[in-house]
């Protein structure tokens, strides 16, 4: 028997996730909007990293989690244990326990995520902001001037672009990693279980490395296909394995 990941469902948590993440990355820096009505640009820039608010992004992060490995890591258990799992109590049971196990397992990892988010949503804004000073000062603004054309800028679609762009990584990379992840974890309890790595391109990425990694077919549920990496989106894997991986895996069972 095969057990394959739902890749229509994927799709749309995806979509969903994409729009969410849009949605915290603009409250993430609602106190960087606020700061710039009276602040100097350059004292701006110094305290964007403090003034960026991480609990919505780690309390995103979980909620992804949970929702996604919950959903894939119950659906893969039900189907191993097919014809054990007979009422709908019990597939809401198990549904709300892997819900339960990755709320877990996310949050003792969100808060790092978060941190490396925050990093990249800093980077964005001041290159927002590196671009208003050499505005200002080709043009000779003065402080109000300046301050008005850093709001439009931070409202405007140069940084709506780039968060847009982040949204998109994040919601890709996060889902992916929660769906295998959840799988994984779901199928390395049952014996005689193997696993195949199931190559998709992804949006912008195309690894030749992971449909390499498709050719090699079945492979014991321990086996690594470079180091750390023992499924897709694992996140012992290194990052350019990780970011933007779209590929899935399915279990096959004596």
């Amino acid at each position: 028997m095969k057990i394959t990941a739902n890749d229509k469902l994927k799709r749309s948590l995806i979509k969903k996730y994409w729009r969410e993440t849009r949605k915290v990355l603009i409250k993430v820096r609602q106190p960087v909007m606020e700061m710039a009505d009276n602040t100097g640009i350059e004292s701006l820039k110094a305290m964007i990293l403090h003034l960026l608010q991480v609990q919505p992004m780690t309390t995103h992060l979980v909620k992804l989690w949970e929702d996604v490995g919950g959903r894939y890591g119950s659906d893969t258990e039900r189907k191993i244990r097919r014809g054990r799992i007979k009422s709908k109590l019990e597939e809401e049971e198990l549904l709300e326990d892997w819900k339960r196990k990755m709320r877990i397992y996310s949050s003792e990892r969100s808060l790092i995520k978060a941190g490396a988010i925050l990093t990249t949503e800093q980077e964005a804004i001041n290159k927002i902001i590196d671009l208003v000073i050499k505005e200002s000062l080709d043009e000779g603004l003065g402080i109000i001037e300046s301050r008005r054309l850093l709001k439009k800028y931070l409202q405007g679609r140069e940084l709506a672009q780039i968060e847009n762009w982040q949204a998109q990584r994040i919601a890709m990379t996060e889902v992916g990693q929660a769906q295998n992840t959840a799988s994984y974890q779901a199928a390395l309890g049952h014996e005689g279980v193997k696993k195949t790595w199931m190559f998709i391109p992804g949006l912008k990425t195309f690894r030749q490395n992971h449909k390499e990694f498709e050719a090699m077919g079945p492979q014991d549920m321990s086996f690594e296909y470079v180091p750390g990496l023992k499924h897709p989106g694992d996140e012992n894997g290194a990052a350019e394995e990780v970011i933007n991986c779209y590929c899935s895996i399915i279990y096959s069972i004596d």
